[in-house]
């Protein structure tokens, strides 16, 4: 049901550069609101909570290639973009459920996970912000 949403939204997203950090922020706020709604044991809200999350991670997920490929000019390119993406899967994903985990563990609660997540979403506005838009030198550098 979550890919089936996704779906679209990374089509419309992809094409709509601009939310990346929108898509973060919402996501730092639905963290809260999704594990109440998984603990339903609804199939409908269980549903809402999966299907809204991946619009979000849409979001960021449909204009991240685009947003990677233009932090580096072409002579470093690929090389760039593959180790930004296997760093990040590295410390990003291949911890997260070692972190849930033990927050899980240690608190007896989602909201330590809800915490993390709103954390992990914070880093990404902060470090898209100083980011700039290339669209206009890439035009000018192909004339």
């Amino acid at each position: 049901m979550g890919a089936v949403v996704m779906v679209p939204s990374l089509l419309i997203a992809a094409a709509w550069s601009g939310i990346y950090m929108a898509g973060a922020a919402l996501l730092a706020a639905w963290s809260f609101a999704v594990f109440p709604l998984l603990d339903t044991g609804s199939f409908l809200w269980i549903c809402v909570g999966i299907g809204v999350g991946q619009v979000f991670v849409a979001m960021m997920y449909g204009p991240h290639a685009a947003l990677v490929s233009e932090m580096f000019s072409t002579d470093v390119r690929y090389s760039g973009a593959s180790l930004g993406y296997q760093l990040g899967a590295i410390f990003g994903g291949a911890f997260a459920p070692i972190i849930v985990t033990a927050l899980l563990a240690e608190y007896h609660s989602t909201l330590g996970i809800s915490i993390y997540m709103a954390i992990a979403c914070a880093i990404t506005i902060v470090s898209i912000w100083p980011l700039q838009e290339t669209a206009a030198a890439t035009w000018r550098s192909t004339l």
